[in-house]
C-alpha cells in the first residue's frame, strides 16, 4: 500500500472528525449529550455489525477469540469515554475548542507509553515536543473566556475535563488498536470496529440508568433537554445528526482509522488529529457567514485556539524524534 494513501486516509478522516464537531454542536442543541451518545451507537452498532458479517462471510468468521476479549473491553471502554467526552466537550466547550484538543493525542499516547514502559527515557528533543504540548493544553483552557465567566458558559471548565477524558481515551485507543489488529491472528479492521461498539453499547446504557438514578448528575447533564439521560431526541435536527454521526465518524472514519493501524504506529496515527481544528474552524466560520440562523450556536474561535500553536511545535518535534529513532533502527 502507498505511504501516500495511507497519509491522505489518515489526513481525510481527522478533517471529517472536525466536520463532525460542527455538526454535533447543531444536534445537541435539544438533546442531552449522554442521550446523543446513546442513540449514536445504537444506530452505528447492528450497521458496523452488518459489514462485519458482509466483509468475513460466516458467523464463525466475525467472533474474536476468547484471549482478544480483554482489549476488546478496554477498547470499548476507551471509545465509549472518547466520544463521550467529546461530546460533552462540544456541548460544554464548543466545537472548535473540542476539536483543538484533539491534536494532543500525540502528547498524551507518548506519556502513557512512557509511563508503562513502552518506551525509553525521552531524548531532549522529545522532552521538549511534550513540554510545548502540556503548553498548548494550558493555553487551551486558560485562554477560553467561557472558563473565567460566572454565567450558564461557565460550564466550558466541565467541558475541558470531559475533552481531556475524550483525548487521553483517544491516545490509549490508538495503543490498544495496534495490539488488536497486529500479527497474524490479529482481528480485521471491520471485525475491531464493529466489536468495538457493540461492546459499547451496554457500557453506555448501564451509563445512562444510573445516571438517571443520581438526579444532581441527571439535572446537570440533562438541563432543558428532557428529565432521562436515555430520552430518545424529540428533534429531526438532532435525528439527521445522529444518522450522520452513525455513518460518517462511526462507520466510515473508524473503519479508516482501524485501516490505518495496521499500516502506521499509534505514533503516526496520533499526529493527524492536528487536521480536526482546521477544518472545524474552516467549517463554523463558513456556517456563520452563511447561515445566519446558526451564529448564535455555534461558537466563534476564541483566542485559546492559539493553543494549537505549541502543540504543532510539540508535534513536529516529537515526530522528527520518533523518525530518527526509527531511521537508526533500519540502519542497525
Amino acid at each position: 500500500v502507498s505511504p501516500l494513501l495511507v497519509q491522505a486516509c489518515l489526513a481525510g478522516t481527522q478533517a471529517l472528525f472536525g466536520v463532525t464537531a460542527v455538526v454535533g454542536r447543531i444536534g445537541l442543541r435539544s438533546s442531552n449529550p449522554v442521550a446523543f451518545s446513546i442513540w449514536r451507537f445504537l444506530l452505528a452498532a447492528p450497521c458496523l455489525a452488518s459489514l462485519m458479517l458482509l466483509r468475513q462471510g460466516t458467523l464463525r468468521g466475525c467472533l474474536p477469540r476468547a484471549s482478544q476479549m480483554p482489549a476488546l473491553l478496554l477498547a470499548a471502554v476507551c471509545i465509549v469515554g472518547s466520544n463521550l467526552g467529546i461530546t460533552l466537550g462540544i456541548s460544554l466547550s464548543g466545537q472548535v475548542t473540542a476539536s483543538t484538543w484533539q491534536p494532543l493525542q500525540l502528547v498524551f499516547a507518548t506519556l502513557l507509553s512512557l509511563s508503562l514502559g513502552l518506551e525509553e527515557v525521552p531524548s531532549f528533543r522529545k522532552f521538549l515536543g511534550l513540554c510545548f504540548g502540556l503548553l498548548g493544553a494550558l493555553m487551551i483552557v486558560l485562554l477560553d473566556p467561557a472558563v473565567w465567566t460566572k454565567t450558564k458558559e461557565g460550564l466550558s471548565g466541565w467541558g475541558h475535563v470531559a475533552l481531556l477524558v475524550s483525548t487521553s481515551s483517544s491516545s490509549l485507543l490508538f495503543v490498544v488498536r495496534r495490539k488488536l489488529t497486529g500479527g497474524a491472528g490479529g482481528l480485521a479492521p471491520m471485525q475491531l470496529v464493529a466489536w468495538t461498539h457493540l461492546l459499547a453499547v451496554p457500557l453506555l446504557l448501564l451509563l445512562g440508568v444510573l445516571g438517571d438514578l443520581h438526579e444532581p448528575f441527571r439535572l446537570a447533564v440533562c438541563g432543558a433537554h428532557g428529565d432521562s439521560l436515555l430520552a430518545a431526541p424529540d428533534s429531526r435536527q438532532t435525528w439527521a445528526a445522529l444518522v450522520f454521526y452513525a455513518l460518517v465518524p462511526t462507520t466510515i472514519c473508524q473503519s479508516a482509522l482501524a485501516w490505518g493501524s495496521t499500516k502506521a504506529a499509534p505514533s503516526t496515527l496520533a499526529m493527524y488529529p492536528v487536521f480536526q481544528p482546521v477544518a472545524s474552524a474552516s467549517f463554523s466560520w463558513l456556517l456563520r457567514a452563511f447561515v445566519p440562523s446558526l451564529q448564535g450556536v455555534l461558537v466563534p474561535p476564541a483566542r485559546n485556539i492559539l493553543g494549537g500553536l505549541p502543540v504543532i511545535m510539540g508535534l513536529w518535534l516529537v515526530s522528527q524524534d520518533t523518525a530518527a529513532v526509527e531511521r537508526k533502527s533500519k540502519k542497525s
